[in-house]
C-alpha cells in the first residue's frame, strides 16, 4: 500500500519537474539568444579588459584560516588545487545540475524522473562530496526523487560497514526502482556493475538477510524501506535473495531507462563495459556536460536531438584560444568567433576569483546552435611529464597505445591503458610504468613483450625519450596489471583527499604511480619506489 502511494507521489513529482523543465527551457533559449549581450555584461562585471593577462593559477586558499568548505581538484595538472565553496557557490553549481536534468526530462520525454546518483558516501574533499552532502535525514520528497540520499542518513551507516557500499546500493536500487542512473565518471558505475557480477554473494547479502531474517534487522531499515519503496519491491528483493548468480538490472531496477555520465576524453573502456550491462537497445545514454572543480564549462542543449554543449554557463564568461596558440590576450576569441571543426582551449572568468583562467581543456567545435558553438571535449592541453627533459606528452602516449594495440590484437578492447612516471626500485633510474587496467577478474596475465614494445613505440614518437633511454638516464618501461576494483586503491594521492573518487583516466597521468604495498608519494619531486609485476 505504501509503495503504491510513493509511486503516485513520484508521478506527481515527475509532472512538476517536466513542467519546470519546460519553463527552464524557455529561459535557456532566451539566454542562448542573447548570449552576446550577457557575455559583454559579464566582462564588465568581472573587470575583463582587452589587455587583461591570462593565468593558469586559481586564487590561493588557506584551509586553516577559513571555515568555508574547501574542494580539491584531482591533481591532473601536477598537484591538486584548493578552491573555496561557500553556500552561494554550492547552490549555483547544484542549480546547473537541476536545470540541466529538468530540461532533459522535458525535451527527451523522460517519464520516471527519480534518479540514483553514484557518488561518494563519506566526505572525501571532492566537489562531488560537497554537492551530495546532507545535514541530517533528507526529506521524504527528496528521497522519493533522489533515493541515493538515503546513503547519507546516519542510521544506515553501519550497513555500509557490515555489508559494503555495493550491497547497500543494490538494496536502495531494488527498493526504489529509479528511472535514471547518474555517475559523473562512468568508471564508478562500471565498477559497481562489474563488482555485482564478480561478487554476487557478498553484494546480495543485505537483501538476503532482509528477506530471510527481517526480525533480526534494525527497525530503522524498515523505516527507510517505507520512505523509498516502489511497487513490486518485495518481489524484486525476493528474486535477488533466491538467486545464486548475478542478476541483470532488469531484475532489480526494471524502471531504469536512462543513464547519464561524462563521455569525453579517454573513457571508451568504461563506456563499453557500461553498455554491456545497459545495452543501447533498451537504455539511453545521455552525455554529461563538461565541468571541473574550478568552474562549470558548458551547458547542455537538446534542440537538435543529440545533446549539444554550449559555453553559456550562468555567471561564467568564456573565451577561447586556438589549440597550440600562445596564451596572450590578443589571441582570444569570443564564442561566436569560432569555426566548426577547429580545436580551442577554454579560458574562463567568474565571480569566484578566476580572471582569464586557462582551463587547459581542449574542445572541438562540432557544429553551431544558432551562433553558439557545440563543444566536444577532446583532451587536456600540454599534459605531459619530463624526468630528464624528454617531455613525454599525452598525445604521444595515446599514439603509442594505438600502435601497441595493433601489435597485440588479442588485447581486449575493454582493457584500458595508461602510464605513470615512476622509479626503478633497485637502480633508482626514473622510468615509465605502463598500466594495463582490466575489468572484473579478467586478468590477461603477463602479456609477454608488452612493456618492451611500448618502450620501442615511445622511442619512435619522442626523440628525446629515445636519446635518454640510449644514454641510460631513463630506465625501461615496466608493466603493472590491475583490475578496475583495485585501481583506486593504487592511485597516488596529493594534498587533496578526493582524488580517488574523481580520478580522470588519461593517456599519461602526471602523478607518480606507486605500489599498493608502498607508502603514498607526496609530489613529483619526491617519487616512490613501486614494486614491479
Amino acid at each position: 500500500m505504501r509503495a503504491g502511494y510513493n509511486d503516485a507521489v513520484r508521478f506527481l513529482i515527475g509532472v512538476a519537474l517536466r513542467a519546470a523543465g519546460a519553463l527552464a527551457e524557455i529561459l535557456h533559449r532566451l539566454r542562448a539568444r542573447h548570449h552576446r549581450l550577457l557575455w559583454s555584461r559579464l566582462r564588465r562585471r568581472f573587470g575583463i579588459f582587452p589587455e587583461t593577462e591570462l593565468t593558469t593559477e586559481v586564487p590561493p586558499v588557506d584551509p586553516a584560516s577559513d571555515s568555508t568548505p574547501i574542494a580539491s581538484t584531482s591533481g591532473t595538472r601536477g598537484s591538486p588545487k584548493l578552491l573555496a565553496y561557500g553556500w552561494r557557490r554550492i547552490t549555483a553549481v547544484r542549480w546547473v545540475f537541476v536545470d540541466s536534468f529538468m530540461r532533459a526530462f522535458w525535451m527527451l520525454g523522460v517519464r520516471r524522473t527519480s534518479m540514483y546518483v553514484f557518488g561518494p558516501v563519506q566526505p572525501d574533499g571532492s566537489l562531488s562530496s560537497l554537492l551530495l552532502s546532507e545535514a541530517g535525514r533528507p526529506s521524504y520528497l527528496a528521497t522519493l526523487q533522489a533515493p541515493y540520499r538515503m546513503h547519507c542518513w546516519k542510521p544506515l551507516g553501519p550497513l555500509h560497514d557490515t555489508y559494503g557500499l555495493e550491497a547497500v546500493r543494490l538494496w536502495v536500487l531494488a527498493v526504489s526502482n529509479p528511472g535514471v542512473l547518474y555517475s559523473t565518471n562512468p568508471s564508478t558505475m562500471s565498477i559497481f556493475f562489474d563488482t555485482l557480477e564478480d561478487d554476487w554473494p557478498r553484494c546480495s547479502a543485505l537483501v538476503r538477510d532482509c528477506v530471510r531474517n527481517p526480525d533480526k534487522m534494525d527497525p530503522l531499515l524498515a523505516t527507510a524501506t517505507r520512505r523509498i519503496a516502489s511497487n513490486g519491491y518485495a518481489q524484486r528483493l525476493k528474486r535477488i535473495a533466491e538467486s545464486q548468480t548475478f542478476l541483470p538490472i532488469d531484475a532489480w531496477a526494471p524502471a531504469t531507462r536512462v543513464y547519464i555520465c561524462w563521455s569525453g576524453g579517454y573513457l571508451a573502456p568504461f563506456l563499453d563495459r557500461l553498455e554491456s550491462h545497459l545495452p543501447a537497445s533498451r537504455f539511453r545514454r545521455l552525455p554529461m556536460y563538461s565541468m571541473s572543480t574550478e568552474t562549470v564549462e558548458t551547458i547542455p542543449d537538446f534542440r537538435l536531438g543529440d545533446p549539444s554543449f554550449l559555453p553559456i554557463a550562468p555567471g561564467v564568461c568564456c573565451e577561447f584560444l586556438e589549440a597550440g596558440a600562445p596564451r596572450t590576450p590578443a589571441r582570444l576569441l569570443a564564442p561566436n568567433e569560432l569555426s566548426a571543426g577547429c580545436v580551442y582551449e577554454l579560458v574562463v572568468s567568474n565571480a569566484h576569483g578566476l580572471r582569464r583562467y586557462c582551463t587547459g581543456d581542449l574542445f572541438r567545435v562540432e557544429r553551431f546552435v544558432g551562433d553558439l558553438p557545440d563543444l566536444q571535449f577532446l583532451r587536456r592541453r600540454g599534459l605531459g611529464y619530463s624526468f630528464t627533459g624528454e617531455k613525454l606528452t599525452g598525445t604521444q602516449a595515446l599514439l603509442a597505445y594505438k600502435r601497441l594495440r595493433r601489435s597485440f590484437p588479442d588485447l581486449a578492447d575493454d582493457h584500458a591503458l595508461t602510464c605513470f612516471p615512476s622509479l626503478q626500485p633497485l637502480e633508482g633510474l626514473p622510468h615509465y610504468r605502463l598500466v594495463l587496467v582490466y575489468p572484473g577478474q579478467k586478468d590477461p596475465g603477463p602479456v609477454a613483450g608488452l612493456p618492451e614494445r611500448f618502450d620501442e613505440l615511445l622511442r619512435d614518437v619522442n626523440s628525446e625519450y629515445r636519446a635518454k633511454r640510449s644514454s641510460g638516464r631513463l630506465g625501461a618501461v615496466r608493466l603493472e596489471r590491475v583490475g578496475l576494483h583495485g585501481l583506486r586503491e593504487r592511485l597516488p594521492r596529493g594534498s587533496g583527499d578526493g582524488l580517488d573518487s574523481q580520478f580522470k583516466f588519461l593517456p599519461l597521468y602526471p602523478r607518480l604511480w606507486e605500489s599498493s604495498e608502498g607508502g603514498r608519494s607526496a609530489s613529483n619531486r619526491r617519487p616512490s619506489a613501486p614494486r614491479s609485476v
